[in-house]
């Protein structure tokens, strides 16, 4: 199912996201300048960037790009940077994530993957209190739906304008903001495991964002994994416990 047969208006969300972001900044009691985004290179970063930059303007936007020593697609970050016409700054991260690695004797690879997101959302902080700014998270809905994120790493932010609409959807909002086909409709990859999203998951975002939006999924195998991923997903997903003292 594809975003044109779905209930989706698309100038009609697009427009009440900017409106939102902006009434975020107008009651925001901080009074923050602006925001810092991660800028990646693929799509979902780029699309949030250009929503921030419409509600509140290019100048209070501030984009950061946080390659690990090798970042195969840093020029389109760079790209994405210089079309969205806002200014940014590029951080290695390789010395710290090195340095923090040759200190853990044994470390699953999973956790070695979580270890570069974590301490990008550390640079994207230092970064922000510096400048009085918020960090703006950049993760879509199906992402977040099977767990496909890093807790206190790309789930750290202050607020994300995109949390609510799947991939699909933000496609679609990129396409109608006028931004370019080549980096909107980019095979979506984390980057951290050679990977694209789609190979990793073992399904496609198409199945996948039709199983959110209707309940629909006609293989029961892929149904019944995305359902477990999504369990295994809520310690992410869900307020932190906390006990309470009563």
């Amino acid at each position: 199912m594809k975003i044109n047969e779905l209930d989706f208006d698309v100038a009609s969300q697009t427009q009440k996201c900017i409106d939102w972001i902006g009434n975020c900044f107008d009651n925001e009691s901080g009074n923050a300048k602006g925001v810092v985004i991660g800028i990646s290179g693929g799509k979902d970063s780029l699309i949030t960037a250009k929503l921030c930059s419409e509600a509140l303007g290019k100048d209070r936007v501030f984009g950061v790009l946080l390659p690990n020593k090798i970042q195969s697609d840093i020029n389109d970050s760079i790209e994405a940077s210089k079309i969205l016409g806002i200014k940014y700054k590029e951080v290695d991260i390789s010395d710290s994530y090195n340095g923090l690695i040759s200190k853990i004797a044994e470390i699953s690879n999973e956790a070695l993957i979580n270890i570069a997101p974590r301490i990008r959302m550390t640079m994207l902080y230092a970064i922000a209190q510096s400048m009085d700014y918020r960090v703006c998270g950049t993760g879509n809905l199906s992402e977040r739906y099977v767990g496909y994120c890093t807790k206190w790493g790309d789930m750290a932010y202050d607020f994300n304008p995109i949390a609510n609409f799947t991939s699909d959807e933000v496609i679609a909002i990129g396409d109608y903001l006028g931004l370019p086909h080549k980096l909107t409709h980019k095979t979506p990859a984390d980057g951290l495991s050679g990977m694209s999203d789609e190979e990793k998951l073992g399904f496609t975002y198409e199945v996948l964002n039709k199983y959110i939006r209707t309940g629909v999924c006609e293989d029961i195998e892929i149904k019944e994994k995305i359902d477990r991923m999504h369990q295994q997903a809520l310690h992410k997903l869900m307020p932190i416990p906390t006990y309470e003292n009563n």
